[in-house]
């Protein structure tokens, strides 16, 4: 049985917006691109849970749906915008391992928002990210490294073959850190972890 694609957020939310203090109808605003999105609070809640809840949370259109009807919302109007936002590339889905996931790392970067914080002194094979000297998340090398450099990249495919290479200059010899398709679908499988705690957000591809 073939696995349902991850479900993939795009953007940087921004906040709440209530123009004025009496008003009734908070938005909230999403920027993608260079594009600002105002969104309603359910569908902001739906485009949240698209992050992930956890390090371990892989998001797909079933498991969204699934964490909304927890929180209460109604499963036909979260299914609803869920499609709404795949139309409009809030939201897209990914198989890590398929030719989709190319074509979203050719269209889409990775934005870190958090510092890098080196090896975890008790798994050194493992890197920490978070603020000043407090880790929030910990990840493989080869996401850490395709993380740090990403702000370089004007794409995600890029940022992973840079990735490769500067693994590969060092003597790293495992494909999964040296091949960017390799590279690409670790990062994939595993970016919610950073997505869910802020450590980065998904934006569109940077045009040059």
């Amino acid at each position: 049985m073939t696995a349902e694609p991850l479900l993939l957020p795009v953007g940087h939310d921004l906040g709440a917006l209530q123009p004025d203090a009496a008003a009734a109808r908070r938005r909230q605003q999403l920027r993608v691109g260079v594009e600002l999105i105002e969104l309603a609070d359910q569908d902001f809640a739906v485009w949240l849970l698209a992050h992930g809840v956890d390090s371990d949370d892989r998001p797909t259109r079933t498991s969204v749906t699934a964490s909304a009807a927890a929180l209460g919302l109604d499963a036909e109007q979260v299914d609803a915008a869920v499609q709404r936002f795949v139309g409009v590339g809030l939201l897209v889905e990914v198989d890590p391992a398929g030719e989709s996931a190319v074509v979203f790392a050719q269209e889409h970067r990775l934005v870190p928002l958090m510092h890098g914080l080196g090896p975890d002194p008790e798994q050194p094979w493992m890197q920490t990210i978070g603020l000043l000297n407090q880790p929030v998340v910990q990840v493989s090398t080869a996401l850490y490294d395709v993380w740090a450099w990403s702000q370089l990249a004007p794409q995600l495919w890029t940022g992973c073959h840079d990735a490769a290479i500067v693994a590969e200059k060092a003597g790293v010899t495992d494909p999964a850190e040296t091949d960017p398709r390799q590279v690409l679908t670790g990062v994939l499988r595993n970016v919610h972890a950073l997505l869910c705690v802020r450590a980065a957000y998904l934006d569109r591809r940077v045009a040059r």
